[in-house]
């Protein structure tokens, strides 16, 4: 919900720097975090209405405390009342700032504690929805914001291909482009790394997918390509699957604590507690995070599921019948798909799987809808006996 506008003439052009708004110089510092024509304008613009204001980027949130690099100086602010600034207006609800946001800070006087007062409107926004034990907690974490790319990051020794659907979905829901990392391809035994790219390229069509060894350093030279100056790179992935350690290699230096998978529960070690901002070395941003055990789709995450699944949406509306379940109707152009070969059942089994959570989620406050969700669920059940029942048969005939 928005209100009237911060400023009645603050509009996208940019500003000529007056006397009360950053200059170049000070704007330097920024530069280094991945500062934008598009940001150094918005900044400029609304610094002339308000010259108290610090721009600068959040590089770190430890709680209620949010750690900011700005022009000339870092602050650690309260965020108690941030708001998302649009073009010439704010939001009322309050912002959750996260690493990558930029933003304005109003510097404490005396004993004041300085305020993040602002956060510009993202260009992307990664968040999951958190879940514990396959239940819903009932909330979102917003994991990073204004990235360009997402390195998913997946052990070559512990491949999981209905993790890693996810992560792309998730991926391309927060309007970034997702890079997939097979890491620690240096401790495949007997196992080429070119087959887990394959397996790899099959959940995650029309992705770059790499195979690297943060350790030896093989692999990681392609990835530089998506860490130039101008963009912000976040690396999400499980714990204890090489994330620190390829990031220790981008950066060329050990700036990050490094563990491993455990073998008895192929569970990893955090080494990473909190998300932060790295400037690299060509330029470049980039954000580390802690390991995410459990990968949930926020709300509205249709189109990325879409996009995820582009092949298995394509036969919908071939079907013979328009009211097609897909579930052993005649003419389901899914069921010949698979059939021939042209659709792994596999993969439309994720796509079911993941849209049937989506519609939960959406219509879970509806009367009503938990019993039409439940119906559904029975029907689905009852093609998969039907199916099973049908392939003994053939198999015993």
């Amino acid at each position: 919900m928005n209100t009237p506008s911060l400023n009645d003439d603050l509009d996208q052009t940019t500003t000529p720097l007056t006397s009360s708004s950053p200059t170049e110089n000070d704007l330097q510092n920024l530069v280094q975090y991945g500062l934008t024509d598009a940001v150094r304008d918005r900044f400029a613009a609304i610094c002339a209405k308000d010259s108290e204001l610090e721009p600068g980027r959040v590089a770190r949130v430890d709680g209620i405390t949010t750690f900011v690099h700005s022009m000339s100086t870092d602050y650690r602010a309260v965020s108690t009342f941030a708001r998302i600034a649009h073009d010439d207006e704010f939001e009322i609800e309050p912002a959750q700032p996260t690493v990558g946001d930029w933003v304005l800070v109003r510097p404490g006087q005396d004993q004041d504690p300085d305020e993040l007062e602002l956060v510009l409107s993202r260009t992307s926004l990664l968040v999951r929805k958190r879940v514990m034990r396959g239940k819903e907690e009932g909330d979102e974490q917003v994991l990073a914001a204004n990235i360009t790319t997402v390195f998913i990051v997946q052990a070559a020794t512990y491949f999981n291909s209905n993790r890693l659907e996810r992560e792309v979905a998730l991926v391309w829901g927060s309007g970034a482009v997702p890079v997939v990392i097979l890491s620690k391809i240096d401790l495949l035994e007997d196992v080429d790394p070119a087959e887990i790219v394959e397996q790899a390229q099959i959940s995650a069509p029309e992705v770059d997918v790499f195979a690297a060894s943060g350790i030896t350093g093989e692999g990681t030279d392609p990835l530089r390509q998506f860490t130039e100056a101008g963009s912000t790179v976040v690396l999400i992935g499980a714990s204890g699957v090489g994330k620190s350690t390829l990031v220790n290699q981008l950066m060329g230096d050990e700036v990050m604590d490094t563990g491993d998978i455990r073998e008895s529960d192929a569970r990893g070690r955090h080494t990473t507690v909190t998300r932060q901002l790295l400037p690299l070395p060509n330029g470049g941003i980039l954000i580390d995070t802690p390991g995410i055990r459990t990968i949930g789709l926020v709300s509205g995450s249709e189109d990325a599921l879409a996009k995820t699944f582009s092949e298995v949406e394509q036969y919908f509306g071939q079907c013979k019948f328009r009211d097609c379940g897909h579930v052993g109707e005649p003419g389901c152009a899914i069921a010949e798909a698979i059939a021939d070969g042209r659709l792994l059942e596999s993969r439309f089994e994720s796509y079911k799987r993941m849209g049937r959570e989506l519609e939960h989620d959406r219509t879970k406050g509806v009367a009503g809808a938990k019993t039409d969700h439940q119906r559904r669920m029975r029907v689905i059940a009852k093609g998969h006996r039907l199916k099973a029942s049908i392939e003994k048969r053939k198999g015993s005939s």
